[in-house]
């Protein structure tokens, strides 16, 4: 079995890290800096979740909360570092320490006030999941028909001008059309951290190969995630079907395109072999078995986010 680096587009452990008063340094949890440490070279996109259960103005607080406990946590090691652009990433490369980028998931927390999005990116967040469930003043999540509202427009282009990505995962098939459309006028990019393949798995939170194929062109990037309910419809989910929605997308041309949004920490199961984000080199041991080079299975894991960060957070 191969070691490859790693860069994962998607977690939820800093938002369990909260709520459970857990240390993201090391716990329980499926993803901790111990953990990701034990790759040569490590990068997880850490987002915090806007909780459905409560209310806009709660779930900034507890986003700021999750920031505070950020910093307060990196400020004691020297093993990992918050990254905001291409320059810092690469000195975590070069000094050895697993970098972070910080994304928030639910643009629920914005409410109607656009300034929180500027807030946001001082606060050090790149990569916005604009919508999580049903509708909020942005638009309408993947379990609606509703398309981006006015503000959510706003949001957009808000985001864009910062340089906050605008992530896919979660909208609606109407509002993930319309960011691209706002994109593709633009000549910006946006990504999905978290969505796997409709054709591979009939689900709402799944990615058509249309708008796949139309990330990719922007030069966007797509995550593969764990989720069993969005790989199979079978009761037992395995690697081999992570691996089957990465072939997938690979055949749509998505060769720089694919990379892991592992969503750990953010579902109750995963394929079974998979408890942690240790055991991620199954997924590559496979891959490998399936013909794919060390090449290929490196941009997978690591690369294509990698060059993403350099052509668009630079």
């Amino acid at each position: 079995m191969t070691t490859y680096p790693l860069f994962d587009l998607h977690c939820d452990t800093l938002y369990e890290c909260l709520k459970q008063n857990k240390r993201l340094s090391a716990n329980n949890l499926a993803v901790s800096l111990d953990r990701l440490a034990e790759y040569e070279k490590s990068c997880q996109v850490l987002a915090m979740w806007s909780d459905w259960r409560i209310d806009e103005e709660a779930a900034w607080r507890r986003f700021l909360e999750a920031r505070k406990k950020l910093a307060d946590e990196l400020s004691e090691t020297d093993t990992a570092r918050l990254c905001t652009d291409d320059a810092s990433l690469k000195e975590c490369e070069r000094d050895g320490r697993t970098a972070l980028f910080l994304a928030v998931e639910g643009g629920k927390l914005i409410a109607n006030d656009i300034s929180r999005v500027d807030a946001m990116y001082k606060s050090g967040v790149r990569f916005l999941t604009l919508v999580w469930d049903k509708i909020c003043k942005i638009g309408g999540a993947h379990d609606t028909d509703e398309g981006l509202t006015p503000f959510g427009r706003e949001v957009v282009r808000r985001c864009l001008t910062l340089g906050i990505i605008p992530d896919l995962s979660h909208a609606s098939d109407k509002m993930i059309d319309e960011v691209l459309e706002i994109c593709e006028g633009e000549g910006k990019v946006c990504i999905a951290t978290h969505s796997n393949s409709r054709a591979m798995c009939d689900h709402r939170r799944n990615l058509t190969d249309d708008r796949f194929t139309r990330i990719a062109k922007l030069g966007g990037i797509v995550g593969v995630s764990l989720a069993p309910m969005h790989l199979t419809k079978d009761e037992i989910c395995t690697v081999a079907d992570v691996v089957r929605h990465i072939e997938h997308y690979m055949s749509l041309g998505g060769e720089n395109t694919v990379c892991l949004g592992c969503d750990l920490d953010g579902v109750e199961k995963l394929p079974e072999g998979i408890r942690s984000v240790s055991d991620l080199a199954k997924i590559a041991d496979l891959l490998g078995q399936n013909g794919y080079t060390d090449e290929c299975i490196e941009k997978i894991f690591y690369a294509n986010a990698r060059n993403f960060i350099s052509l668009w957070l630079n």
